[in-house]
């Protein structure tokens, strides 16, 4: 019995030895099986399902036939594909470009005291803490054609109601709309931050020079938040490109398909058509449609860096 208390000891000792040793990769394993169970195996589960025809008849069995690059041309040369990837792209072109410009307007005016300011802000920043899933709710009974908010405040000023989701054009509109609603607020904050972060030194000199406020914000403070805009640009845009849950619980793609974006037509491929070979595929592209956005990020702030320096 004693022989065996030092033996214990002695084990104990060698394993918090390894353990120490190892101290890094002790550490980092847990993250790294999370990482691969969330991320890795789905990702190569899906490259696989996307060279396959995998469809909801043999999904269950596992039995795919292997066809190469077949669901990548389909995808590309599919009329209803193409119409979403244009549409997806007006949508993010349109809603990035508002938020950008509404954010900016925004954070110049909090960028200086004045009074309520401390009330605004929360509301200001509102939107953003909202899920996406409760921002399309909160907006579809808004929005609701027969006993929404926005058609009786219409209808008080002599506006006949709209059908604000049921219309093509004014769908399409309402999802727009929604979107920068929402986005806005992230826009907003970020660039408040750099501007917080900005040196008074070139303002002071500049208006010393005599120069205005529109030629401070155009040669001092745009070229100066360069790396901030850059990087929220590509957020936004990756988001828009991205975006499913606000247009899902909206219009769901609707009326027919005038709202349906690349990710909606995703959804409908695989969980409407039952092809999910082809849907790993169009997942596939939009990954690869992001991580060219990512690289042209990349890219812009390596250049911003070299001409500061």
């Amino acid at each position: 019995m004693n022989a065996q208390i030092p033996s214990r000891k002695k084990t104990s000792a060698r394993i918090f030895e390894y353990l120490d040793k190892h101290i890094n990769i002790v550490l980092v394993a847990p993250a790294m099986i999370i990482l691969f169970g969330l991320v890795i195996y789905p990702f190569i589960y899906n490259i696989n399902l996307s060279v396959h025809d995998a469809s909801i008849f043999n999904i269950r069995s596992g039995d795919f036939n292997f066809v190469g690059i077949k669901n990548y041309i389909t995808t590309v040369t599919s009329p209803f594909v193409q119409k979403a990837f244009l549409r997806t792209m007006g949508f993010a072109a349109v809603t990035v470009t508002l938020q950008l410009l509404l954010g900016m307007l925004a954070a110049m005016s909090f960028n200086v005291d004045f009074k309520g300011k401390g009330i605004l802000m929360p509301l200001a920043l509102a939107p953003m803490m909202i899920t996406p899933v409760a921002v399309g709710l909160f907006w579809r009974m808004l929005l609701n054609s027969q006993y929404g908010v926005i058609n009786y405040a219409l209808g008080l000023i002599g506006i006949a109601p709209q059908a604000w989701l049921s219309d093509p054009t004014l769908a399409l509109v309402s999802i727009v709309v929604v979107q920068i609603w929402w986005g806005v607020s992230f826009v907003f904050l970020i660039i408040l931050g750099g501007l917080s972060a900005l040196p008074k030194e070139p303002y002071e000199s500049a208006y010393m020079d005599g120069a205005s406020d529109l030629q401070a914000f155009r040669y001092i403070t745009l070229p100066l938040l360069r790396p901030v805009l850059t990087v929220l640009a590509t957020l936004r845009i990756i988001d828009a490109i991205r975006e499913f849950d606000i247009i899902y619980m909206l219009t769901g793609g609707g009326p027919g398909d005038s709202t349906r974006v690349f990710t909606l037509e995703l959804f409908v491929t695989a969980f409407e058509r039952g092809e999910y070979g082809v849907a790993a595929a169009q997942a596939m592209i939009l990954l690869i449609i992001i991580m060219i956005l990512t690289s042209g990020l990349v890219r812009a702030l390596s250049q911003t860096g070299a001409s500061s320096t």
